[in-house]
């Protein structure tokens, strides 16, 4: 099949993007539920289980930037073909993993899989639409993460139940093959309509778009949260498992309906931003709600259930954070051939969250030796959340008084 550059056609080419990030976003989703089987089977501490999560995002954290760059050069429809190709091979080879090691190694590639993913995606949705169509459809892409988290989540314990956490890699990998074979035949069509033609160096366009504040300020708001919503999917399972006897299956439950949380969130910032609501003021609101229901989350005096609640309260509050730092990044590239770059900044970001949120968690709860000593981390970030939203605030009435933003 051949996709042209028409109306319909490119409304496919967002719904097929869209699906290719839900389907690497599992890979995020299979690893919590897993996590306390691959602990006892490789004897893992809780510190050392926290750098297994965190070395699938440590390829993301040191090259999306300059992964967004090349994508930019090259194609990014192609990219994202490639991304899922390589994490289904890296699965299927995660799968008969001998040691903790090896897993690591395969984790790693699948990492970079995702990255590619996940820096290309964006910039093809950017590309197929234009003004509120494309508010929207960013809106709707922030939400790919908590989809796949969750949706993955809650289908694990079937997989973990049949087979262990083996059998789930092996199911995962071959829904990433899946997604591959579907891009792959969505055609040549898509990808040259999409492509961005881009003549400029790989570092002209990252040392053009870093010269910005713009940039900066939004990949550090979408750090920030993302650190928090991670380090609270990854450790939610063992501590409900571990600290509350709770089963597996319904842990998972639970976790899930947190992340869906998140992902219905996405949804309400693609509403706002169509509605015209100020990204910045968006991510500064809701920092500040995450900050309030932190408390709440790790209050003692509070049952189970309220400071349960508090935690979905949480992780929606940030899903308006990333809808509106991805409908910013078009608004803040300097131009449409640093697209890719600065959308390699906000993966960047989000992958170094994955990478310290739940291993800093983690050194916290140990360090205080009870699950409540992480609550100064989550205060600490929504203060700094809080703070470049409204420096990210300034800029973009500045930029835009100057005629140079037009989020959307």
């Amino acid at each position: 099949m051949t996709l042209g550059s028409g109306a319909g056609n490119r409304r496919v080419v967002v719904a097929v993007t869209l699906l290719a990030g839900v389907i690497a976003a599992a890979h995020v989703g299979k690893l919590p539920p897993a996590l306390p089987s691959i602990r006892a089977q490789f004897r893992l501490d809780i510190v050392e289980a926290g750098w297994l999560t965190s070395t699938f995002s440590a390829v993301g954290a040191a090259a999306a930037i300059f992964l967004g760059a090349v994508a930019d050069r090259l194609n990014h429809w192609r990219l994202a073909v490639g991304g899922l190709a390589l994490m289904a091979l890296s699965g299927f080879a995660g799968s008969f993993a001998a040691s903790a090691p090896q897993l690591l190694l395969s984790r790693f590639l699948e990492g970079l899989g995702f990255l590619a993913v996940a820096v290309a995606a964006p910039s093809i949705i950017a590309r197929a639409t234009s003004g509120r169509a494309r508010r929207v459809a960013l809106g709707f892409w922030a939400g790919y993460l908590p989809a796949g988290v969750s949706l993955m989540i809650l289908a694990a314990p079937l997989a973990l139940e049949a087979g262990g956490w083996r059998a789930l890699w092996i199911a995962v990998a071959l829904l990433a093959m899946s997604g591959a074979a579907l891009m792959w035949a969505c055609g040549r069509g898509a990808a040259d309509a999409l492509s961005s033609g881009a003549r400029l160096a790989p570092w002209h366009n990252i040392r053009v778009a870093v010269s910005r504040p713009g940039p900066w300020l939004a990949a550090g708001c979408f750090a920030l949260y993302a650190a928090q919503l991670y380090a609270v999917i990854t450790w939610m399972p063992t501590f409900m498992i571990d600290e509350r006897g709770i089963g597996p299956a319904l842990a998972a439950a639970l976790t899930a309906v947190a992340v869906a949380g998140n992902g219905s969130a996405n949804l309400l910032g693609g509403w706002l931003l169509h509605r015209g609501a100020s990204p910045s003021a968006m991510m500064a609101i809701s920092g500040a709600a995450m900050a309030v229901f932190a408390l709440g989350m790790f209050a003692l005096r509070l049952p189970d259930a309220a400071r349960y609640a508090c935690c979905i309260v949480l992780c929606g509050a940030g899903g308006v954070v990333a809808s509106a730092a991805f409908a910013a990044a078009p608004a803040f590239a300097p131009s449409p051939a640093q697209l890719g770059v600065v959308n390699g900044m906000l993966v960047q970001a989000s992958n170094l969250a994955q990478f310290i949120g739940p291993t800093a968690a983690a050194a916290s709860v140990a360090a205080k030796g009870r699950w409540e000593g992480a609550l100064g981390l989550f205060i600490g970030a929504n203060a700094l959340l809080i703070l470049l939203a409204l420096l990210l605030l300034r800029q973009e009435k500045t930029a835009a008084a100057r005629g140079g933003v037009r989020v959307g």
